[in-house]
């Protein structure tokens, strides 16, 4: 009888457990259910409520919550190949402590480190790159992610290792100093960014007891430097902070792959269940980081980048719990209007912005949001800033006074009713990563937990006006960034990013209630309703069997100088749709000139388009135009209903320019600009974008080429080409997605009639040409203009096979994915060389396949270089090394890669259309690689290294060694390239990096 009660008053003591754990739950407990998975009982609960879900995702979802806390979503996804995780937790660097900047961060590096179970700190990511996968994370403001993508049949073994980060990691000792140097590495490779710059520069001027202001991503000097100053040990600091903020309470997991809902919750319940639950550990919010004493202030500061920006920034409240109505962007939708009436029709007419664009911090910001207006002026805006500021809040008066406008909301909801009913299902990667970020929010009910951020937004005047209330002149402060600020003098600088910048107090004429009243003039108002909303969904597919629609374009019409290719949607069953046409004119020259006159004219085209067309953009359809050497090529997506309209708005429009004086000299000084700011870019992307090109492709010129031909353009010469361009021409057509083949020929039609060209003989059309480099090993050296980074890169292109063969197509892929992860653990990891290490496979247009290896480092580029020629002399056995099972696992994990299901019309059309404008109409180039891959050897891989990349046994060995050369380091001599050998050019390089330049090129070639 004893014995009955106790286990009575266990049963009823679990039972109360139970619901109290049930009543923790985001949302209303009862809506949580006990379980128990089916293999190994473990418990969980289970939200038994409706998830509101799309129409058009065709998923299995779960939401459950482990026994320490942790929100989990599993996603079946019946047609994966891939597989994914994404761990958010909702603490970021706003949590570091102040003498440790940059703490959060560094821990993010830390975790990869290995753990108890899994002790080697390259096991992880040696196996997620074995199995065809992806990994990153990242350090916010409020959270820190971690996520990863892998073979499908790699999920349990992969998250198994995952979990462990948040379990058992050992935050090896001997890791610390090397990942304080990469974070470090990681911080100089950003000096150059203006959107860091300006970013750290807010944060500085914010309030300075508050944690918003303080420097984020770290350095030697915050972590390393920092701690040892005040004798703390920064490993035990960062476990210190690992252990107080790292709770499961505050972590949202997303798991999704191909595999039983079921099966998603039994793993993630076996091996996330461990995470030791701290309750609610985030820190506490301490207000708002804009205070008074910091708002109606100009802040004026120095960019590297030849830009006019303005940045008005207004303190706001947490938005959180406004999840569903985010009265943000109702204002965001009016402030970015490009159409007449607009704030930005208003400043573009006035030739004072080319850009404007709005946004707040971040929705899932504890205890304050932070909303910005940032525009991109032209040289007369920026000299009349306060006349932009006038019109800034003329226009903010006019949304005041005409009050929310339930119309408006409608008109928005329709379309993202419509975005969310034909929901296009991201890749599985992308799935959990926001997921994961949005259901952060604990505001979220779990029966939003697909929809939030995704769905329909509701309707509140109240929200909306309430937030409209503190876009005031009283509650914000200025920022305005350019190279130069005339005669002002810029006195201060801030500490990490070394940014010159002065704050004096606004005038009076703009912080006043005053510059409300100042509306009248501009003549603003509300947008008309907008004529390009979709009125029907109708879906062609689902009333046509599938075996009636071709799986690849078909050739609907051949004529002189006219190709047809139609391919209807026997995929996705969306009223979504996709045109694309290239259309080729006569040149009677391919310079460095046409390609400037070509690209001005395309911005005097977009300039004008977006003024006219703008609202078919925030229609659920997008546009885009670009003349190159070759031709127009025109896109326009999005959905079909007005689609053809929008295609013969936009010919029209393209028939019959008329480029105004002062729409060619905005579109001159924008490209202008482009040309310049390509200096400031990263050392690697300028190898990357500008350099490669160059050297690989007969119509591609460097930046500074182009920007010198500037000056010997002309508006006569845009015009000229505007009027001729479409006189003669081939026309390429892909017709794609919700049509009927009739809908394609009548779309062509139309095309042919509003164009009514001549045919332009094959003889005259100019074609891309790829450069024929012939076999050797050659150097390409330069000087970055930059004179202030810190860092260089190389670039190692090694050519191997022919872009045209599905075989060398995927020897290439394969290598590409077998060595990754050994140039990065050995030159980033191991030797510290950079931040910036990666290897790709490419190529350009039909010609060879090209391997390219790539670094970025403050390390001198001729013993990058060397390090580089090492690693692919002494790579070879690493392949050889490779088990049967290994190999084959490796090459299963490359065809679930391959074969991974697309994601949208737009997609599938894009990757036909690479066949349709390359000339090869190999549209099933996927299947045949898949093929190549399940015959695929290690014989075969080693054979293909020997043939091309090694050095020593290639027969036509063709390689290019790129080297952007930093102003801090010594640039070597024509003399000294001429007689020493690169050898001794890296150690001179080496020693003048290290402060030991008295040693002359000619003593090192003698030692």
């Amino acid at each position: 009888m004893q014995h009955q009660l106790w286990t009575r008053a266990l049963f009823v003591v679990v039972l109360i457990g139970l619901y109290r754990w049930c009543s923790s739950m985001p949302g209303r407990g009862p809506e949580f259910a006990a379980r128990t998975t089916a293999e190994l009982k473990l418990p969980y609960m289970e939200f038994a409520g409706t998830l509101e879900q799309s129409a058009g995702d065709m998923r299995e979802h779960r939401v459950i919550k482990l026994p320490n806390n942790l929100v989990v979503l599993c996603t079946r996804d019946p047609d994966a190949t891939q597989a994914a995780a994404t761990l958010h937790v909702d603490v970021g660097s706003l949590a570091d402590p102040p003498e440790l900047n940059g703490l959060a961060h560094f821990l993010e590096h830390m975790l990869f480190m290995g753990t108890e179970k899994y002790p080697d700190e390259g096991e992880y990511i040696a196996f997620i790159k074995k199995n065809g996968g992806q990994y990153n994370a990242f350090t916010s403001l409020d959270t820190t992610g971690y996520y990863f993508g892998v073979a499908n049949s790699a999920l349990e073994q992969t998250l198994d290792r995952f979990s462990r980060f948040f379990i058992d990691p050992l935050f090896a000792p001997g890791s610390v100093d090397r990942e304080l140097h990469a974070v470090d590495s990681e911080h100089k490779g950003n000096l150059q960014d203006d959107y860091r710059r300006e970013f750290q520069l807010e944060r500085l001027l914010s309030n300075s007891s508050h944690p918003f202001s303080m420097f984020s991503t770290g350095n030697l000097e915050t972590l390393r430097n920092g701690s040892q100053r005040l004798g703390l040990d920064i490993r035990q600091e960062m476990i210190r902070f690992y252990q107080k903020h790292y709770s499961a309470d505050i972590m949202r997991l997303v798991v999704a792959g191909n595999y039983s809902v079921d099966q998603l919750i039994e793993w993630s319940a076996a091996k996330f269940s461990a995470i030791a639950s701290k309750g609610d550990s985030r820190p506490a919010s301490p207000g708002h980081p804009l205070t008074p004493g910091v708002l109606g202030k100009i802040v004026r500061y120095q960019t590297l980048r030849n830009v006019h920006r303005m940045r008005l920034q207004f303190a706001v409240p947490e938005l959180k719990a406004q999840y569903r109505t985010r009265p943000d962007k109702y204002v965001i939708h009016l402030v970015e209007l490009q159409s007449p009436g607009s704030l930005f029709d208003y400043l573009k007419a006035q030739g004072l912005a080319t850009e404007i664009y709005a946004y707040i911090s971040t929705i899932n910001m504890d205890g304050f949001n932070i909303f910005d207006i940032v525009i991109d002026l032209t040289p007369k805006g920026f000299e009349h800033y306060e006349g932009v500021v006038r019109a800034v809040f003329a226009y903010l008066r006019v949304l005041a006074d005409s009050g929310p406008q339930r119309w408006l909301h409608d008109e928005r909801r329709v379309i993202n009713d419509l975005e969310y009913r034909f929901y296009e299902n991201p890749g599985v990667v992308k799935w959990t990563l926001t997921r994961a970020r949005v259901n952060l929010n604990s505001h979220v009910a779990p029966k939003h937990y697909l929809s939030a951020g995704n769905s329909a937004i509701d309707y509140d005047a109240d929200a909306i006006a309430g937030f409209m209330a503190h876009l005031r002149p009283h509650n914000y402060r200025l920022f305005l960034g350019a190279q130069s600020h005339g005669n002002i003098q810029l006195a201060a600088t801030e500490k990490y990013y070394g940014t010159p910048y002065l704050v004096d107090d606004l005038s009076a004429n703009l912080v006043g209630e005053a510059v409300m009243e100042w509306h009248k003039p501009y003549r603003l108002h509300l947008p008309d309703p907008n004529p390009f909303v979709p009125e029907s969904t109708k879906v062609v597919s689902k009333s046509v069997p599938d075996a009636n629609v071709a799986t690849a374009p078909t050739l609907l019409q051949s004529t002189d100088g006219y190709e047809l290719w139609f391919k209807q949607d026997d995929q996705f069953a969306q009223p979504r749709g996709y045109i694309r046409l290239h259309l080729a004119y006569e040149r009677s020259s391919a310079s460095s000139l046409d390609r400037v006159i070509a690209r001005i004219l395309d911005e005097c085209v977009n300039h004008i388009l977006d003024k006219e067309l703008s609202n078919a953009k925030i229609s659920g359809m997008d546009y885009k135009v670009i003349f190159r050497m070759t031709g127009v090529d025109v896109k326009v997506t999005g959905f079909s209903d007005k689609l053809p309209h929008l295609l013969e708005a936009f010919i029209k429009r393209l028939k019959a320019l008329d480029i105004e004086e002062h729409v060619y000299h905005d579109s001159l000084t924008l490209l202008q600009q482009d040309y310049q700011n390509r200096r400031n870019m990263q050392p690697f992307r300028q190898l990357h974008h500008d350099v490669m090109p160059h050297l690989n492709q007969l119509y591609a010129w460097a930046p500074s080429t182009l920007e010198q031909q500037l000056q010997h353009a002309s508006i006569g010469k845009v015009r000229k080409l505007a009027a001729s361009a479409f006189d003669s021409t081939r026309v390429k057509l892909l017709v794609s997605g919700n049509f009927r083949e009739a809908d394609a020929m009548d779309i062509a039609r139309n095309v042919q009639q509003i164009l009514n060209s001549k045919p332009l003989p094959a003889t005259k059309h100019t074609r891309n040409r790829v450069v024929d480099i012939a076999p050797g090993h050659y150097i390409y050296r330069s000087l970055m203009a930059d004179n202030s980074s810190l860092n260089g890169a190389v670039l190692t292109t090694v050519y191997c096979g022919a872009r045209a063969s599905p075989r060398d197509r995927v020897l290439a892929l394969a290598l590409k994915h077998i060595i990754d992860n050994p140039l990065f653990n050995q030159l980033r990891t191991k030797e510290q060389l950079g931040y910036v290490v990666a290897v790709f496979e490419t190529s350009y247009d039909a010609g060879q396949m090209i391997l390219t290896f790539l670094a970025q480092s403050e390390a001198n580029p001729a013993y990058l270089t060397q390090r580089i020629d090492k690693f692919i002399r002494e790579i070879r056995q690493h392949i050889a090394n490779y088990s049967a099972s290994d190999f084959d696992a490796f090459v299963q994990a490359l065809v679930s890669l391959k074969t991974t299901k697309l994601e949208s019309i737009e997609e599938e059309a894009d990757r036909f259309w690479r066949c349709v404008s390359l000339g090869t109409y190999d549209f099933d180039f996927v299947a045949q690689e898949v093929a190549q891959l399940k015959m695929l050897s290690k014989s075969d891989l080693l054979e293909y290294w020997d043939q091309y990349v090694n050095p020593d046994t290639a027969p036509h060995y063709t390689r290019v060694d790129t080297q952007l050369w930093p102003a801090l380091i010594a640039y070597p001599s024509e003399s000294d390239l001429v007689s020493y050998p690169e050898s001794v050019i890296a150690l001179s390089g080496c020693l003048d990096r290290s402060g030991l330049s008295g040693v002359s090129t000619a003593d090192l070639a003698r030692f």
